[in-house]
C-alpha cells in the first residue's frame, strides 16, 4: 500500500488538543495526551500505508514516509512541554487561591477586631461623674484596634465615687479581654465591699485565678466623697502617680502601695493613702505609653516632660490638660508610631 499524506494534517488537531489539555491544570493529563496523540498519529499513519521500515530507505528528507516519526516525536515533546506549562499554571492558580483565602481570613480577622474594638470602647464611660468640688476627665487611645488599658468610674452604694485605671501587660486582643475581665471583677468587688483594701484583695484573687503566667495588671483606684476635698488612693503596681500642688508649684511622684494584680493570689499592699486637696491641686494618673513614647533618636518623652506639660496647662480644665499633654507627646515623637496604649485620668480640685 502506498502511504498517503492524509494523516499529516491531523498533526494540527492533535497539537490543539494537547494545548487544550493544559486547561485541566494536570501535568499528568497533558503528558498522557502527548503520548496518546503520538501513538494515535503513528497508528493513523500506519493505517494509511506508512511503514516503519521506510525510515531506513533512501528517501527525500521531506518525503511523507520520513516525517511521520518526527511528527510523532513532536507530539510527544509537545505533551511533555504542556505538562510543564500545566504545572506552572497550577502553581500560579494555587498561589492566587491561597492569597485570596489569606485575604478573606484577614478581612474576617479585621472585622472581628473592629467588633472587639467597638465592644471595648463601649465599655468605657461616655462621660465622667459630676463630683462637687472636683473637675474629672479621662481619655484612652489604644495602640492597636484593641488595647490593654482601660479607665472606669462607679457610684458606690454609700454615695462614694470610685475612679479606676488599669494597664494589662501587652496590647492587642488578649490584653483587651483581660482588661474587660478586670473591669467586671472590679465593679463586682467594689460594689459589694465597703472596705477599700478588702475589695482590692477580692479583685486580685479573681484575677490571679484567671491570668496566665507572665501576665499581670497594674491597677490604681481612687475614691472620692462628695463635698469633701480628699481622695482615698490605692495603687496595685501602677506608678508613678503624679501629684501637683498648686500652692508650692511642686510635683510629687507617688509609688505604688502594693504589687500588681495577678502576681500572687495574696494581695500584698500597704493601706490606702488619704490625699487632701486644695484648690488647683490635681492628680494625674497615666499609663506608661505617655512617658515611654520615644522619638526618632530613641529618646523617651519621660516623666519630666510630662510634668512640664501638666504644669504649663495647670490653669486649664482637666480635659484640656490631657489634650495638651497628648499634643506635646505627638510633637516630641515627631511621627514615630505609637507602640503602647495611652490612658490618662486627671482629678483636679476646683
Amino acid at each position: 500500500m502506498n502511504f498517503a499524506p492524509s494523516p499529516i494534517p491531523f498533526f494540527s488537531l492533535y497539537f490543539l488538543l494537547i494545548i487544550l489539555s493544559t486547561l485541566r491544570l494536570s501535568p499528568r493529563v497533558s503528558r498522557l495526551c502527548g503520548i496518546c496523540a503520538a501513538a494515535s498519529y503513528l497508528a493513523a499513519a500506519y493505517y494509511h500505508g506508512w511503514q516503519p521500515a521506510s525510515m531506513l530507505e533512501n528517501l527525500s528528507l521531506f518525503d511523507p514516509q520520513k516525517i511521520v516519526v518526527p511528527y510523532a516525536v513532536s507530539l510527544l515533546i509537545c505533551g511533555v512541554v504542556a505538562g510543564v506549562v500545566a504545572r506552572e499554571i497550577r502553581k500560579q492558580v494555587e498561589a492566587a487561591l491561597r492569597e485570596a483565602e489569606t485575604r478573606r481570613e484577614m478581612e474576617h480577622l479585621q472585622h472581628d477586631l473592629e467588633v472587639a474594638r467597638s465592644i471595648q470602647q463601649s465599655l468605657l464611660p461616655k462621660s465622667m461623674p459630676q463630683v462637687p468640688g472636683f473637675d474629672l476627665a479621662a481619655w484612652n487611645k489604644p495602640a492597636d484596634q484593641t488595647g490593654g488599658d482601660y479607665y472606669d468610674w462607679q457610684a458606690l452604694p454609700d454615695g462614694r465615687i470610685l475612679i479606676a485605671l488599669a494597664d494589662v501587660t501587652g496590647h492587642g486582643i488578649g490584653p483587651a479581654l483581660l482588661a474587660a475581665v478586670c473591669r467586671a471583677y472590679s465593679r463586682a468587688s467594689f460594689g459589694q465591699q465597703n472596705d477599700f483594701l478588702k475589695a482590692m484583695e477580692q479583685v486580685n484573687t479573681a484575677i490571679a485565678a484567671d491570668i496566665g503566667e507572665g501576665r499581670f495588671v497594674t491597677f490604681v483606684a481612687g475614691i472620692l466623697r462628695p463635698n469633701r476635698p480628699e481622695l482615698e488612693l490605692l495603687s496595685a503596681g501602677h506608678a508613678p502617680l503624679f501629684l501637683y500642688w498648686l500652692k508650692h508649684d511642686r510635683f510629687d511622684k507617688m509609688e505604688a502601695q502594693g504589687l500588681p494584680l495577678g502576681i500572687s493570689p495574696d494581695f500584698l499592699s500597704e493601706a490606702p493613702q488619704i490625699l487632701q486637696f486644695a484648690s488647683g491641686d490635681l492628680l494625674m494618673l497615666a499609663t506608661d505609653g505617655f512617658f515611654e513614647w520615644a522619638n526618632a533618636s530613641e529618646e523617651r518623652f519621660g516623666s519630666e516632660r510630662l510634668e512640664s506639660s501638666v504644669r504649663a496647662s495647670r490653669d486649664k480644665s482637666a480635659a484640656e490638660i490631657i489634650s495638651i499633654l497628648y499634643q506635646d507627646v505627638l510633637r516630641f515623637a515627631g511621627g514615630t508610631p505609637q507602640k503602647d496604649d495611652l490612658t490618662a485620668i486627671v482629678i483636679k480640685r476646683i
